[in-house]
């Protein structure tokens, strides 16, 4: 996995901050994104998220992050 530069990423109707990743979504093939905020990869086309890079699930990024990524 390489870690690309931060950017803001077209979102919906919005930006977030995060970058593409070198993988792909197994779904549909899009390049995964990491979502800063949410501390996660997910796929924008599909608006599901792929994986989670935290491994404590108390942690608050990961308990306030909405069902879909573009819900945020």
């Amino acid at each position: 996995m390489a870690i690309e530069t931060l950017d803001l990423l077209a979102a919906g109707r919005g930006l977030i901050e995060g970058w593409r990743m070198d993988t792909v979504c197994p779904a549909c093939g899009a390049p995964a994104v990491y979502y800063l905020a949410y501390d996660a990869t997910c796929c924008l086309h599909c608006n599901q998220w792929l994986g989670l890079h935290c491994p404590d699930p108390e942690c608050d990024h990961c308990r306030c992050r909405p069902e879909r990524p573009l819900a945020a």
